[in-house]
């Protein structure tokens, strides 16, 4: 008898230093997943629609065999393109205040028109524009919400813009001819959302360089 009730002691302290250590381990797991404060860096991939570069004039180069598309007897095509790609990284300085820079690419094409008349003799024919645009920014995030699975912000950014062009005739012997010129950039974001841990997704609503909305991954990761 005494030997039952000295094994059923023991029995119940080994349950219970087992129910304590679980008690104990499960707040330390629950915070760790919780605290989002020691994921620093931020490096995402997007993808974006509605660059400013739609919607204004023409980007107008110097063109040796072209005139320009400014000329009095130019008739221009409206711009297409595919879109803008974004890659960049953010650093958490904390949990409201980020930093970071991002690098985008975006092409926008176009067709020129040209008659001859007597404000602008020269050329006469069709010309495709095929213009390259290299976007570096450095960005400042501003964080409303910054919980462990979604984070809400605004954001904006200053660059230069680089702008590859190359110009083609389609009348028989025209020179196809590039030009570069440097221009400013800038995007501002409105309202962003990033929802996940780790590795998540975002979605951002702005206005001028890179677009109107966006979309895309990223990743979230310590020191």
């Amino acid at each position: 008898m005494k030997k039952v009730l000295l094994l059923a002691i023991g029995a119940i302290i080994i349950l219970s230093v087992s129910v304590n250590g679980q008690n104990s381990d499960q707040p330390a797991g629950i915070k760790k997943k919780a605290d989002q404060s020691k994921l620093y860096n931020e490096v995402f991939a997007g993808y974006g629609i509605g660059s400013l570069y739609i919607f204004i004039d023409k980007v107008n180069h110097s063109y040796s065999g072209y005139p320009s598309t400014e000329s009095y007897n130019a008739s221009t095509t409206d711009a297409s393109s595919a879109g803008t790609f974004m890659m960049g990284y953010n650093r958490m300085l904390n949990r409201v205040v980020m930093i970071g820079f991002s690098a985008s690419y975006f092409n926008v094409n176009y067709s020129t028109k040209y008659s001859a008349d007597e404000y602008s003799p020269g050329y006469v024919g069709t010309v495709d524009y095929n213009d390259n645009l290299l976007n570096g920014m450095a960005k400042f995030t501003f964080n409303y919400v910054n919980k462990p699975m979604v984070r809400v912000y605004s954001s904006v950014g200053l660059g230069i813009t680089v702008d590859i062009s190359t110009a083609q005739g389609r009348n028989a012997g025209d020179l196809k001819q590039t030009a570069k010129k440097i221009l400013p950039s800038g995007q501002l974001t409105f309202m962003g959302v990033r929802f996940g841990r780790e590795i998540g997704g975002f979605c951002e609503f702005g206005f001028l360089t890179n677009s109107i909305i966006s979309a895309g991954i990223n990743y979230q990761f310590g020191d």
